[in-house]
């Protein structure tokens, strides 16, 4: 089975705004690549908020060379295609990724996904919190924390030790034994595993109203969780 595990870095509260992508590839239990990019958001997210820069260190200025994301899709399209993205919040990265390509009027992609937040909470709940530096620390896990590359490969790392943990063959049987459903992306569209309606699609860029209505409130939500 193909495992893609993915991070993305924003450089504000916006979802159009990644600014960095880390991937991890996997072969059933196997590490096989792995590769990041830096990305240029489109202008129309305007400026990188402060609390995202000091988060991860990337300014506007470190990408105004590097390519869009259309143009990284391109050079990772096809390892995505049908593999099961991994993420340690997924509501949050595969969100990321749909509004990206939805921006650039690509279609998304057909995959599954599961999110490493939820898995760690079920697998280790006696941890005193799981976010992605605790869950790496406690497993032996090295990490630069929100450095796109190294939290792609924690979060990929932490589903194969909950896999060995729990003597689970692959991703399917791990979420059966859990009681968790994978969430699925398709150009239609994308469902969270842990509700049955359709995330709606929203194709502006807007920040989300759930909770990440402000660039700061974005990343501090997801620090709680990475």
């Amino acid at each position: 089975m193909r495992y893609a595990a993915m991070d993305f870095e924003t450089g504000n509260g916006c979802y159009t705004s990644a600014c960095s992508i880390g991937l991890s590839y996997y072969e059933d239990d196997t590490r096989v690549g792995s590769e990041s990019f830096l990305i240029r958001p489109p202008d129309e997210v305007g400026k990188f908020h402060w609390y995202n820069v000091k988060i991860h260190g990337i300014k506007r200025s470190m990408v105004k060379d590097a390519p869009t994301f259309d143009v990284v899709w391109e050079k990772i399209r096809e390892r995505i295609e049908g593999s099961v993205l991994v993420c340690h919040n997924a509501g949050f990265d595969t969100e990321v990724l749909c509004r990206c390509l939805e921006f650039y009027h690509v279609p998304l992609p057909t995959c599954r996904y599961i999110c490493t937040v939820e898995v760690s909470k079920k697998v280790w709940p006696e941890l005193e919190n799981h976010k992605l530096n605790t869950v790496a620390e406690a497993l032996g896990i090295a990490l630069n924390h929100h450095d796109a590359a190294s939290d792609a490969h924690a979060s990929g790392e932490i589903l194969q030790c909950a896999m060995r943990k729990l003597g689970c063959s692959d991703v399917y049987a791990l979420a059966h034994k859990l009681g968790m459903q994978l969430g699925t992306i398709t150009p239609e569209g994308r469902r969270s595993g842990a509700a049955s309606k359709q995330v709606a699609r929203k194709k502006s860029g807007e920040p989300s109203k759930t909770g990440r209505g402000s660039p700061a409130k974005n990343i501090e939500k997801r620090g709680k969780e990475q």
